[in-house]
Formats: structure tokens, sequence, C-alpha cells
């Protein structure tokens, strides 16, 4: 049987525009050497991508850009959606700490594909491996009333954290019941060693104890660049016992994800994952839980 999945998790570029974290002289990152990807990807590369594949939707999660004009990816990413019927929704960017938050969620939530907010929040003692500006944002008091005007405008909130950040996840979760959040990227477990993977599950099966959390799996290579099958589709399958086909979707991280694997690699790895679940159940994964979280 033909894949068919809702990709909940993709980037369109065009270096015409600013992306700071692409630029020729910004630090490595987690990601590693960008160099395969500083270049546009528009919808005909993303269907290339795609060969043999059905894509039933897409969901455009934003991609860095210039952070002094975040409508403006997603105005163009509708003028993009308007001539080539991609993305299907937008994840937007807003700084939920900044002062005139309220009108930046009304200005994202009037335009007709957003369905929610990510700001990244992954914190590391490595400064490689961080993003956020401090580690407790989560915690402070002026970011969380940001983050209590997401639910007045109908929007979710793409969640990237690393696993001991879980917990005060958990506690912004509780406190806003009414605000659906999404995992990225099953949590992003970096550290592979045993210690470091029962930490990480762990602190998942707290976090999806939240019935308004579900999670993504999606992102297989950031932070384990050689990844494979054995070492990886063990770990999404835990992701999914722990939050259930009913809470959990999938997504390429493309093109950042082609760094490093193939494309197929992925979707071998996405159905391999699946395999095992009633066909309801694989339906709900592979396209009902986005469907029904992004609305689409």
């Amino acid at each position: 049987m033909k894949l068919a999945l809702v990709d909940a998790h993709h980037h369109f570029q065009d270096l015409r525009h600013r992306y700071p974290w692409l630029d020729v002289d910004a630090p490595e990152g987690l990601e590693g050497d960008l160099r395969a990807i500083r270049r546009d990807y528009l919808a005909p590369d993303y269907a290339r991508d795609f060969a043999g594949v059905d894509l039933v939707a897409s969901v455009h999660v934003e991609n860095g850009w210039d952070r002094a004009d975040p409508l403006g990816e997603t105005v163009w990413l509708e003028a993009q959606a308007d001539a080539t019927g991609r993305p299907d929704a937008i994840v937007a960017f807003a700084d939920l700490a900044a002062p005139d938050i309220d009108d930046r969620l009304a200005a994202q939530a009037a335009r007709g594909r957003v369905r929610g907010i990510r700001q990244i929040l992954n914190w590391h003692s490595d400064p490689r491996l961080r993003v956020a500006a401090r580690p407790d944002l989560m915690a402070d008091r002026v970011w969380r009333a940001g983050f209590g005007r997401l639910a007045p405008h109908a929007l979710s909130f793409d969640l990237q954290v690393y696993w001991p950040q879980m917990d005060m996840a958990l506690d912004l979760a509780r406190t806003f019941p009414e605000t659906q959040i999404v995992l990225d990227h099953f949590g992003m477990p970096i550290d592979r060693s045993p210690e470091g993977v029962a930490a990480w599950h762990a602190a998942l099966l707290r976090l999806a104890a939240a019935p308004n959390v579900a999670v993504k799996l999606s992102g297989f290579g950031l932070g384990h660049p050689a990844w494979t099958g054995a070492d990886t589709i063990p770990l999404l399958l835990r992701a999914l016992d722990a939050f259930g086909p009913d809470r959990t979707m999938v997504g390429t991280n493309l093109p950042v994800d082609s760094l490093f694997r193939p494309p197929a690699q992925t979707f071998l790895a996405i159905d391999a994952t699946v395999r095992g679940l009633t066909d309801a159940e694989r339906h709900m994964v592979l396209q009902g839980t986005a469907t029904r979280i992004y609305r689409l």
C-alpha cells in the first residue's frame, strides 16, 4: 500500500528573504553544516522529495525568518499556497513575551491558514545546542501571560524543548488546559546513551499525562545525524506508546532532515513505526491527528 500522510512539519525558504540561521557567517548549531540546504526550497522541490509518497496535506512550521518581520513569512507563505496549493496550514512565529503580543497574535490569526505559533525554547549547557535566550521562559510571568493569549485566538503552540525542560512544559500545559500543545521532534532525544534515553522517556511519559499535549514524530536526525531505523524506530514507538495514536502525528522536517538522510529513509522509518497498528490507528497517526489539531 502506498504511504499516504499529512506532513505536519516542513519548511519552505526563498533566500531572497533573510533567514539569520542560514547566513553563511551564522554559528554552527544543532543541525551542523548547513551548506547543503543553504538554497531555495519551494513547492516543486518539496514535491520531488515526496516522489512515491501520497502527500495529503502539509503544515509549514516557521523557519527562522527575520524576527523583525514575523508576519512577513506568513504573507509570503500564503502567496506560495495560493500559487501552488502548499502549504495547507501554517505554524507561525511570535515572541510571546512581546509587549504587543495580543496584536501580533491577532494579526497572525487573521491570516487564513495560520493554525498555531512556534517559539523555539531549546536550552542546553552547550551553546551549540542552545536556541532560547534563557532556560526558564516557560516560567516567566510575562511570557506565560502571552501564552495565555493563544487560546482566545484559537492558536495552538508547537513546543520544541529537550527532556530536562519537559516538567516545566507539563506545568504550562496544566495551567493552560484550553491550549493545544504539540511536542515537536518527539522531544529531541539527542543523548542516545542508555541513561539519556531513559531520562527522555521518563520525562516524555510525565508530559503525556497532560491531555492537551500531542507529539510529532519528526526531526529524526536532529542531534543524531547518523540515525538509522534500528536506533530511531524504537524511540518513535516509545513516543507513540506514550501519547497514543490519537495524539501522535508525523512530519518530515524537510529540507532540514535531508542534511542527515535522504527523504526516502524518513518515509521508510515512518512506515515501519505504524506497521503494527490497526488500520484506524495507522490512519490516525499518518493523517487524522494532524488533520484534527491543525484543522485541515
